[in-house]
């Protein structure tokens, strides 16, 4: 059974007409419970007036819909941070005490939890389950009506982790987000980066890419977009690793990733060393661009208030 699709004829940011297509990749299907999420065959655009990389087709809003609805959001819950919610502690610990902060999307409250009793903890999550959680560990729940008038107050931060690239209209979000922080506040954003070298040279099947919720990618001159069309100031943009990922694990990768581009690029090393080992000699016959996770794929981008 195919899943109902959208084409996305405009940038979902700026909805700028005007645009690079920068790769074209293979369907891929994700089954959850009985049912089975089909992402047709799709190109990577890059928006020639903002940057900002976009997926075409995508399923329905009605498709991620119930894609989200079938989604069990303990498979985020993982012992430890990962490197990206380091960096984000990292920065909201130069936060004055009693700050107060939003988790936008904030599952269980896992990220803010440690943070209770230091600040004034808050999060916002459609999940009834995991909102229920969050506020056990001590998080003020923002409800969507709240949010959407404005009556939740001003925040001395708002952290939008790993939620940028399921929007597919992220401006207004950010430029809500803005609206909603105090003189010299920040907005925290963590999502993949567009820039990182091993996305460069193909985004369409580049990982983050190949994941079916994953709608769009920011680069920094996105970023600088954004600051310019929120007014406010980019502040930081710290390139990072989603994941703790041990050396032998990291040379894996890297040695698939590397072999698999060299054959696409009929190298002389293709062509001559390449084959004659086993594992490398594989990626001859590989249509999709293997995951690699291990790299400085993340970002986190840091806007501040003026």
């Amino acid at each position: 059974m195919t899943s109902s699709t959208v084409a996305v004829t405009s940038c979902p940011a700026c909805q700028s007409g005007a645009f690079l297509e920068t790769g074209r990749a293979s369907g891929l299907t994700c089954r959850l419970g009985e049912r089975d999420f089909i992402q047709p065959e799709y190109v990577v655009r890059e928006c020639s007036d903002c940057g900002l990389l976009y997926r075409t087709p995508n399923l329905s809003a009605e498709e991620l819909g119930a894609y989200y609805a079938l989604v069990d959001y303990r498979k985020w819950e993982v012992p430890g941070f990962f490197p990206t919610e380091r960096a984000i502690h990292q920065r909201l610990r130069q936060q004055a005490a009693g700050a107060r902060i939003l988790d936008f999307g904030c599952s269980s409250g896992r990220l803010l939890a440690p943070l209770v009793g230091t600040y004034e903890c808050c999060g916002f999550e459609i999940n009834a389950e995991a909102a229920r959680i969050a506020a056990e560990k001590g998080l003020e729940i923002i409800s969507a009506s709240a949010f959407e008038s404005g009556s939740c107050g001003m925040f001395d931060a708002i952290v939008l982790s790993d939620v940028f690239e399921h929007l597919s209209a992220p401006t207004k979000l950010l430029s809500q987000m803005v609206a909603l922080l105090r003189p010299g506040g920040e907005l925290l954003l963590v999502t993949g980066n567009a820039d990182a070298p091993a996305c460069r040279l193909d985004p369409a099947q580049f990982w983050y890419f190949r994941t079916l919720d994953h709608l769009c990618m920011i680069d920094r001159r996105h970023a600088e977009f954004l600051a310019q069309k929120m007014s406010v100031t980019l502040v930081d943009w710290h390139e990072l690793s989603h994941y703790d990922t041990p050396l032998g694990e990291h040379l894996f990768q890297f040695a698939r990733h590397f072999a698999y581009w060299q054959f696409q690029h009929r190298t002389l090393l293709a062509k001559t060393l390449l084959p004659l080992v086993p594992m490398l000699n594989r990626a001859r016959h590989w249509t999709t661009a293997p995951a690699y996770t291990a790299s400085a794929d993340h970002v986190l981008a840091v806007w501040q208030e003026k």
